[in-house]
């Protein structure tokens, strides 16, 4: 990816902090699927069905925005852990560093974006739905942390 130039005087810190949250996303989805899985994270069974739908939602956005060939790591990786999920038997998934990270980031933005939609009073039945997605998301991250 190629860099840009931007006059540092006309950012404000929210934009600095953004770029600079975005730049470390792109190095950890350069480094995902080369290191080694040594970090296990137990999950529960409602949990790695909500990794599963996660998972499929998240790799149909990364393959309609990117299709590199750097991406196919990422894609592979949520096929990793999808299958994982899917599998009745095993109760951890076993992740790099990189990979831990980068799926804890991916929750955390969702759960930024679930908190920022901001919905009229007459729309109780996705509130709700928002509430439930808030709740099943800090329940998922309390667990990989």
């Amino acid at each position: 990816m190629k860099g840009q130039r931007i006059n540092p005087e006309k950012l404000n810190p929210m934009e600095m902090n953004s770029m600079s949250s975005m730049m470390g996303m792109m190095t950890l989805l350069q480094k995902i699927g080369k290191g080694k899985r040594k970090y296990s994270v137990k999950l529960e069974k409602n949990h790695k069905k909500f990794l599963v739908r996660f998972m499929t939602d998240i790799k149909k956005q990364f393959a309609e925005a990117y299709s590199d060939a750097q991406m196919k790591g990422v894609l592979a990786f949520f096929d990793y852990v999808k299958v994982t999920c899917e599998n009745k038997a095993t109760t951890e998934l076993k992740l790099s560093y990189e990979e831990f990270d980068f799926l804890k980031r991916l929750l955390t933005d969702s759960l930024k974006h679930i908190d920022g939609i901001k919905l009229k009073w007459y729309n109780l039945i996705k509130k709700a739905t928002f509430k439930m997605m808030k709740m099943q998301y800090t329940e998922v991250l309390k667990q990989m942390k």
